[in-house]
């Protein structure tokens, strides 16, 4: 049975869509069999992988019509994607607005085929509305994106407060959140200040690897891979594999 982990962060550029499709990458490399949900109506996960980004069979119609099975497409072997489909998903939320027991309806989808893969990886919207909502319902492990900026930690108490309240009233699986640094950069005095107090802060809910800014990263999405086939000797494909052993061992 998967272990369902949603990345998330009401924050948007934070890196949720590359830890998503690098870290189901990596524990696909690691010989694990591994599903990608893109959950977002921005759609970038699909464009990562180089599917289009308006389909005919996206997450949208299963969410819609519950009947429908989850549209699974083949990446590479043992790595999986459902896709998102920005027109359809658009008003995704205001459509669930009046469905009786709309936070589970994901899960009642992944239910159907979870037993088939070991890690299911969920990339949520910038947001903490139904679709995040559903996403953690779901899941057995939160990882919280988190750029070392400035303002990175603001809000931060708003996504803890989210996962607590799923925790106690509606998936009690939920006792798991993981904070991972990315996009840092060690000349820049502020991410060492921010990767410092994120430590203080939440001390063994932070992984211990950091994602080393690394413009490889960038160039894999823009060319559909993900890093470790595109530079699997660069820094970000250490620090993502780095990161997947850490979920090896939990």
């Amino acid at each position: 049975m998967a272990k369902i982990i949603s990345v998330i962060n009401h924050k948007g550029g934070v890196g949720k869509t590359t830890t998503t499709a690098n870290v189901a990458a990596g524990l696909n490399l690691l010989k694990k069999k591994v599903l990608m949900i893109d959950f977002d109506p921005q759609a970038n996960l699909t464009v990562h992988f180089g599917f289009p980004q308006e389909s005919e069979n996206s997450i949208y119609h299963s969410l819609i019509n519950q009947k429908k099975p989850l549209p699974v497409l083949n990446v590479i072997k043992g790595l999986d994607i459902v896709i998102s489909s920005t027109d359809d998903m658009a008003d995704i939320e205001i459509q669930l607005a009046g469905v009786v027991g709309r936070e589970r309806i994901l899960e009642e989808l992944v239910n159907r085929i979870k037993d088939k893969y070991d890690y299911i990886l969920i990339d949520c919207p910038p947001s903490l509305g139904i679709l995040p909502l559903n996403a953690l319902s779901c899941s057995d492990m939160a990882i919280i994106a988190v750029e070392p900026a400035k303002f990175s930690l603001d809000g931060m108490q708003k996504i803890f407060s989210a996962i607590e309240k799923v925790q106690t009233r509606i998936n009690k699986r939920l006792i798991n959140y993981r904070v991972l640094i990315t996009r840092f950069n060690s000349n820049k005095v502020i991410h060492q200040d921010v990767v410092k107090k994120v430590n203080e802060r939440f001390e063994n809910h932070v992984f211990n690897t950091i994602i080393r800014s690394n413009v490889s990263l960038e160039e894999a999405a823009m060319e559909g891979l993900d890093i470790f086939r595109y530079s699997p000797k660069s820094n970000g494909a250490t620090d993502y594999k780095n990161v997947c052993k850490e979920l090896l061992k939990n």
